[in-house]
């Protein structure tokens, strides 16, 4: 009776480890590729109900252009029984590309029929986080490089009219201002 009762708590344990798993956890059949599970987060991360995903070909997820790549990984993680971890992009059913980082874990044997699970984590944000890097920083290096400059001039001279040396620490200010403002935006950017 004990042994029933340990195994019932097991099951329970583990379904509710893996349906309220924050990342996306999928389970295919290794011989055909095909998707046998998915959990909830599986349909937040891909915009979808369960049916959406359960039947399609693992190689479904993920953009025409990435196809080859990621097939060559599917076949390393079911080939292989070490752990393995990857990035690739996946198509949500509204038609969203996502980075994600996809866990392979071991495989497991049921009826006679390889399958292999994966985790997919939304990382995303790490696009977003390169974006913002590329486009702002040439707004950074143009007033870092007049900084750059301006002070070099005042330390280069020795002797500076009065006017030109104002004129310089003024120059210098406003100079700083627009990089404080620049990076002050890079932050909201990244927050937002």
């Amino acid at each position: 009776m004990f042994v029933i009762h340990k195994r019932l708590i097991l099951i329970n344990l583990i379904n509710s480890l893996v349906e309220g798993a924050s990342d996306a956890i999928f389970v295919a059949e290794v011989a055909t590729g095909l998707i046998v599970y998915v959990n909830p987060a599986a349909c937040r991360l891909f915009e979808c109900d369960q049916d959406y995903l359960i039947g399609k070909h693992q190689s479904q997820l993920h953009p025409v252009e990435e196809l080859e790549e990621v097939l060559q990984k599917f076949v390393i993680f079911t080939t292989s029984d070490t752990y393995k971890e990857t990035t690739a992009h996946i198509i949500t059913r509204s038609g969203k590309k996502k980075l994600v980082l996809i866990t392979g874990a071991n495989m497991f044997e049921l009826d006679k029929k390889m399958f292999a699970s994966a985790y997919f984590k939304d990382i995303s944000y790490v696009e977003k986080l390169r974006e913002i890097a590329f486009d702002e920083s040439h707004k950074v290096r143009r007033p870092l490089a007049n900084i750059l400059g301006l002070s070099k001039m005042l330390a280069e001279e020795d002797v500076l009219p009065e006017d030109e040396r104002k004129q310089f620490l003024k120059e210098l200010y406003s100079e700083a201002q627009v990089l404080d403002n620049e990076v002050r935006s890079i932050s909201t950017k990244a927050q937002g």
